[in-house]
């Protein structure tokens, strides 16, 4: 609804509900022209009009006749036609990761700072998480529900940790349960970050990820700092890497050495319920030989 009232103000119209045919059909033509929203995300919004003429009781005709789903189709079309986005985010790698560590440890923030943030980074890797699950959405307030606290963190004597998701994006009722082991040897553990962390921590209901000046970290912040601290040793580059980097770092790393039964893993450490998992996994090109190498002994025996 806010876009809607957006186009309306760039347009200097006052739509009239239940929307026309006509004003349906500038709408996507403005969304897709003007603002450059991308196909599924015009389909999404069209649905929530419609579902806002259903719980008013207004007939929805304009947004599921023949010339919308001709639109939509034109649309789908032209995607064929559009260059290929080289903005596209790229995977989070260990040698980053470290890259990060580093300019982290050379800034002239707060130690504490520093810890706040290299633990976001390093437990985010390593436990493949949407750094939103982990996150307050606010920098002043958070939601105990949705925030990871330090009562939803359990320390094992092994020196392992299990971190309760309480709501991943897939909803799983009860949520997830992530697991995190000491990865020693190259300065970035998560299991010892999150170890520092908990001897600076007040009580159990605080969230886990708070500054000293009592703002919390956002996605929206981690990806500035994401890029601010790379930007000084790959250069524009660093724009290419957000916390979306994360999410993906380990199940490519393990896509990229394909074994019978990667998958599986690669699914499981992800906690994808679906194939989804296949567009978050970047193989290269040989690690894609390596798999037709696997295909052809198959065909040939």
């Amino acid at each position: 609804m806010r876009s809607f009232k957006t186009f309306e103000l760039e347009n200097n119209i006052v739509a009239i509900w239940p929307l026309s045919k006509d004003t349906v059909s500038r709408y996507i033509h403005w969304a897709a022209f003007k603002k450059y929203l991308s196909t599924s995300t015009i389909i999404a919004y069209m649905s929530h009009i419609k579902l806002v003429h259903k719980l008013k009781n207004l007939d929805y005709e304009a947004c599921k006749d023949f010339a919308f789903k001709s639109h939509i189709r034109g649309l789908k079309n032209l995607n064929f036609y559009a260059p290929p986005k080289v903005n596209r985010k790229k995977t989070m790698t260990l040698p980053l990761l470290k890259i990060l560590g580093h300019a982290l440890a050379g800034s002239d923030w707060l130690g504490s700072t520093k810890l706040v943030t290299w633990t976001i980074f390093s437990v985010s890797f390593f436990g493949s998480f949407r750094v939103g699950e982990l996150l307050p959405k606010k920098e002043h307030t958070f939601n105990p529900f949705e925030t990871l606290l330090w009562s939803d963190i359990q320390f094992f004597d092994d020196f392992s940790v299990q971190i309760h998701n309480k709501v991943p994006k897939n909803r799983t009722e009860g949520g997830e349960f992530i697991s995190l082991f000491p990865f020693p040897g190259h300065n970035c553990c998560p299991v010892e970050a999150l170890h520092s962390m908990k001897n600076l921590s007040k009580t159990s209901d605080s969230p886990v990820f708070i500054f000293e000046n009592g703002k919390f970290p956002t996605c929206s912040l981690m990806n500035k700092i994401i890029v601010k601290l790379l930007s000084k040793h790959i250069g524009e580059q660093a724009n290419l890497y957000s916390c979306k980097s994360f999410r993906s770092a380990l199940p490519s790393a393990l896509a990229a050495l394909p074994v019978s039964g990667n998958e599986k893993f690669i699914k499981r450490w992800g906690r994808w319920n679906s194939e989804a998992f296949e567009k978050y996994v970047r193989l290269n090109h040989l690690a894609k030989k390596k798999i037709f190498v696997k295909f052809a002994e198959a065909l040939i025996l």
